[in-house]
C-alpha cells in the first residue's frame, strides 16, 4: 500500500485488522459520522423501511476517458454476439449497468453486499444510482430498493458478474424469502467479450487495466483498492465513521462509468472495427473470430484482409494466414485458400504444404505437384522444432500420403495408354 493512501486512512482514523496504522496512539476521530455527512443522498422508503441512496446526473456531452457518453452506438452486432432473444430494435434505454461492494472478495454463503452500484441513460443523460446498506438489519429494505430500481430494464450488464455479482444476489434474495429480480434479466458479462476482443494484445483485462489501456483513464487519489473495500465496511459497522467510504463510493462510481464506457466502446468497435484512426491487427483478427462464429464471414475477411494489410506479428500473421484460408475453403474460394497457403509455405510451414499437396491431388488432379508438395512438407519437417516423437508421427504420415500419391499417379498412367 503506498504511504499516500495509508496517510489518508490514518487521517480517517481506519485501522487494518487488529493494530492501528502506525505505532503513534491513533487520531481522535468523532464517531458516528453518518453516511449523509459524507455522501449526498436521501433515504428512500420502501415496505421495510428507508434506505439510503445516492444519486448523481452526468451531462449529455460527459467523457468518460476516451469515450464521449452522448454519442450512441449500433447495439446491434453487440446483442448479436450476446445471442440475447430480442427481436426488436433495442434502445441502450433498455440496459443497466450494475456493479457491488461486497463483505468478501470470494463470495460464499457468509457473504453479503452492501453497495449496490446502477447506472442508465435516461433522457440524453447518464445516471448513476448508489443504494448503502447502512447496517445488516436494513437488507430486507436494500434488496426491495434494488428491485424497485431494476423494473424498468430489460438487459444487465457487468464485469464478471455472472460468476459474482448475479449469483450472491439471488443468494440473498433467496435468503430474505424475496424472488430475485436478477434473474428476470437478460445478462450480457463484458469480461467474457473483452478477454475475446483482446486476448491477442493485452494479457491483462481486468477492468482497472482496460480503463489504462482502453479507456485511457487514470483513477483520482480518492481511490480505494478494491481488496480493502470489505475491511473499510467492516471498520464502519463498528465505529460508525462513515468518512473511509467516501473512497468506497468513489470507487464502486468509477466502475459503473468505466463499465459503460467500455461497453459503449465494444459496441462501436464490433460494429464497425476499421471505423477508429488506429485500428489494432491484433484487435481485428479477434474481431474476425467472433464474426466467423456469428457466420458473418464477409465481415470476417475484411477484418482478415485488413490486419494483414497493416502487418501482424510473426506468430499472428501465419495463424492468420491458416484461419483466412479455412474461411476461404469453408466458402467454396478454393484458388483464394491456395494463395493464402502458398504465402503460409513460404515461412517453411509443413501444414501449407500439405493444404497444397491436397489442392493439386484434389482438385486439378495433378499428382506431380501433390507429390513435389509432399516432399517438401518432409524437407520443412527435419527443419521443425516439434518434439521428435511428433516429428516421428508426421513423417509416418507424410510418408503414407507420398506412398498413395505415386500410386494415384501410376493408375493414372496406366489408364492414359491405349
Amino acid at each position: 500500500m503506498d504511504d499516500t493512501l495509508l496517510n489518508r486512512l490514518r487521517s480517517l482514523g481506519m485501522q487494518l485488522g487488529n493494530a492501528p496504522l502506525s505505532t503513534n496512539p491513533p487520531p481522535k476521530v468523532e464517531r458516528l459520522i453518518s453516511i449523509e455527512k459524507v455522501v449526498n443522498g436521501i433515504n428512500y422508503p420502501t415496505l421495510f423501511g428507508d434506505i439510503f441512496i445516492s444519486e448523481k446526473q452526468y451531462p449529455p456531452d460527459y467523457n468518460h476517458g476516451i469515450i464521449d457518453f452522448s454519442s450512441l452506438p449500433d447495439l446491434s452486432s453487440l446483442i448479436a454476439w450476446s445471442r440475447i432473444p430480442i427481436e426488436s430494435e433495442t434502445s441502450i434505454k433498455e440496459f443497466v449497468f450494475l456493479d457491488t461492494e461486497t463483505s468478501g472478495l470470494s463470495g460464499g454463503t457468509g457473504t453479503f453486499v452492501f453497495l449496490i452500484g446502477l447506472g442508465y441513460w435516461k433522457n440524453d443523460h447518464f445516471l448513476l444510482t448508489q443504494i448503502f446498506l447502512r447496517d445488516p438489519s436494513e437488507e430486507p429494505a436494500f434488496l426491495t430498493a434494488l428491485e424497485e430500481f431494476l423494473t424498468p430494464f430489460k438487459i444487465l450488464v457487468t464485469y464478471n458478474g455472472k460468476s459474482f455479482d448475479a449469483p450472491l444476489l439471488n443468494n440473498r434474495f433467496i435468503m430474505n424469502g424475496f424472488q430475485s429480480p436478477v434473474k428476470r434479466l437478460h445478462h450480457i458479462d463484458l469480461l467474457s467479450l473483452t478477454r475475446r476482443v483482446w486476448r491477442n494484445r493485452l494479457d491483462d483485462r481486468s477492468l482497472a487495466n482496460l480503463e489504462r489501456e482502453i479507456l485511457n483513464l487514470a483513477r483520482a487519489e480518492e481511490e480505494i483498492p478494491g481488496w480493502m473495500v470489505p475491511q473499510i465496511y467492516f471498520e464502519y459497522l463498528q465505529t460508525q465513521n462513515s468518512a473511509p467510504l467516501r473512497g468506497v463510493f468513489y470507487h464502486n462510481e468509477v466502475d459503473i462509468l468505466s463499465l459503460s464506457a467500455l461497453f459503449l466502446h465494444l459496441a462501436n468497435l464490433l460494429r464497425d472495427p476499421l471505423g477508429s484512426n488506429n485500428p489494432q491487427s491484433l484487435d481485428l483478427i479477434a474481431i474476425a473470430r467472433l464474426y466467423e462464429e456469428l457466420g458473418d464471414y464477409t465481415s470476417a475477411i475484411q477484418l482478415y484482409e485488413a490486419s494483414l494489410e497493416i502487418g501482424l506479428p510473426a506468430h499472428f500473421f501465419i495463424q492468420t494466414l491458416y484461419r483466412f484460408a479455412n474461411l476461404h475453403r469453408r466458402t467454396g474460394k478454393i484458388e483464394a485458400s491456395l494463395n493464402l497457403w502458398l504465402k503460409a509455405a513460404e515461412f517453411y510451414e509443413v501444414d501449407a504444404c500439405i493444404e497444397i499437396a491436397k489442392f493439386y491431388e484434389h482438385q486439378q488432379k495433378s499428382f506431380q505437384h501433390a507429390i513435389e508438395w509432399t516432399e517438401l512438407a518432409l524437407t520443412y519437417l527435419d527443419q521443425s522444432p516439434l518434439p521428435r516423437y511428433l516429428k516421428k508421427q508426421r513423417r509416418i504420415e507424410l510418408e503414407h500420403r507420398k506412398q498413395r500419391l505415386f500410386q494415384k499417379q501410376n493408375r493414372s498412367k496406366n489408364q492414359d495408354i491405349p
